[in-house]
């Protein structure tokens, strides 16, 4: 083999390497709400200890202080993750199934450590009493990267136009 090809080859490696294992922030923003759908929704039949274990996940997930703000009804306001965790728990406790999704999620990076998501929330429950509930939201959140880590800092929520 050519000593120059081989050259080029290994040169075409270290850049797919160096491509493949680089910190990407989009990606890391984009993990960080996927994992919060998933902590966020409850199947049918849950258990406890999932209920516990995904409680203290999520609770490392938010800054010291995350505020809920816009058509957010009774759950605006201020939280501490402890706060945020409880709230949680509360509102999955009232429901059989807690299914939530993000659509159509667009990342911006106004500074290094600062992000700003703008996507579709869809959140479906089912209750006993009520059947199935759906809601829709278009949300804004924001997140810190405080010390590597990236923590929600503020949800900014809003209805759905109805169509005409």
């Amino acid at each position: 083999m050519n000593k120059m090809l081989l050259i080029v080859i290994l040169a075409l490696l270290c850049v797919a390497g160096w491509w493949l294992l680089r910190d990407d922030p989009e990606a890391e923003v984009r993990d960080a709400h996927q994992a919060l759908v998933q902590l966020l929704s409850k199947a049918e039949g849950e258990a406890t200890g999932t209920t516990i274990v995904n409680a203290r996940i999520l609770q490392s997930m938010f800054a010291n202080n995350c505020d809920v703000t816009g058509a957010a009804e009774m759950f605006a306001g201020s939280y501490t993750p402890e706060e945020m965790v409880s709230t949680t728990i509360r509102v999955q406790g009232m429901f059989l199934i807690v299914d939530l999704a993000f659509h159509e999620m667009v990342v911006e990076f106004p500074a290094d450590d600062d992000a700003i998501s703008r996507f579709t929330a869809v959140l479906v429950v089912k209750s006993q009493v009520e059947g199935e509930l759906a809601e829709t939201r278009n949300v804004i959140s924001r997140m810190r990267n405080v010390d590597g880590k990236w923590l929600f800092s503020e949800f900014r929520l809003a209805k759905v136009p109805e169509a005409a």
